[in-house]
């Protein structure tokens, strides 16, 4: 069920709503209609069922705080094209989904659908920790691990939409399956899912990311030793990354990131010691953390 929404300022007249879909829940900001876009309601709900479109439908409606719509961006983590999710790995039910067209029909309002790495590039490379650097590329952290490159403010996504995903690089941390079909991405080793798991396996109880990172700065053996693979993992992608894209700054936020601030400055630190001819880039904190997603719908 949604939770009420967090009110950060009154909103007079109608909205803008942002939808970041994740594996692990769904995300919803609210901007005034007009006007430099500004946060001024947010909310998490539960991640999208079956009914994705009435958990979606249900979100927006919330976060709007009783507003008047006047459109609605979304995020999905997965290809787009033409309003319909192509691929979807890790939330399955919206592939083949016209999110567009349904989501526009019930809420008769206009709705656009992109990458959500592509989002929260937008929004950090334009309103947040971009800072108008002229090279950037944002990585996410969350259940899976997104990304995408912004360059003069230009996003690139690829000839196909794919460009950044620096979750399904292979790193030589991990030789587990991958919800892509792969073996040994990265997600596989630092996606929130992944971090849970290997906590649960290590101790034979449920955890959490909180419950990791409490337990890593107490100083358990097991915790520390799950966060520094990950971050080893990490400086790997990291070095592809400088090899291939050679960007100035990388911002990184996403779920993980909040959970576990120090795992990417850890990681850079593991990469700049194993660079050879590689010039890494600035690394910068999400300036809406886990929000970026939701925040670059509204850009959208």
């Amino acid at each position: 069920m949604a939770t009420q929404p967090e009110r950060i300022a009154e909103a007079p007249g109608a909205v803008r709503v942002g939808l970041d879909i994740g594996g692990s829940s769904i995300k919803a900001v609210a901007s005034p209609a007009h006007g430099a876009p500004r946060v001024i309601h947010k909310l998490r709900s539960q991640s999208p069922g079956e009914a994705v479109i009435d958990d979606l439908v249900a979100a927006a409606r919330a976060v709007a705080a009783g507003a008047p719509l006047m459109s609605v961006g979304l995020t999905v983590p997965g290809i787009v094209q033409d309003g319909i999710v192509r691929a979807c790995t890790n939330v399955p039910q919206l592939v083949g989904l016209d999110v567009v067209g349904e989501l526009s029909f019930v809420l008769g309002v206009p709705v656009t659908v992109m990458n959500d790495g592509l989002a929260a590039a937008l929004a950090e490379a334009r309103l947040g920790s971009g800072d108008a650097a002229a090279d950037v590329f944002v990585a996410v952290l969350g259940t899976g691990v997104a990304g995408a490159h912004v360059l003069d403010g230009v996003m690139l996504p690829g000839t196909h939409g794919q460009a950044g995903e620096l979750g399904h690089v292979r790193v030589p941390e991990s030789s587990a399956p991958c919800s892509c079909g792969a073996i040994g991405c990265l997600e596989t080793v630092i996606g929130a899912p992944a971090l849970t798991s290997a906590w649960e396996r290590a101790t034979g109880q449920p955890g959490d990311l909180k419950g990791l990172q409490a337990a890593a700065l107490g100083g358990h053996e097991a915790a520390q030793a799950i966060l520094e693979r990950a971050a080893q993992a990490l400086a790997s992608a990291m070095l592809v990354l400088s090899a291939l894209v050679d960007p100035g700054r990388l911002i990184v936020g996403g779920g993980v990131a909040e959970a576990h601030p120090q795992l990417p400055v850890r990681a850079a630190e593991l990469a700049r010691q194993r660079a050879t001819f590689h010039h890494l880039p600035e690394l910068v904190p999400a300036a809406f953390g886990g929000w970026s997603g939701a925040v670059g719908a509204l850009l959208g």
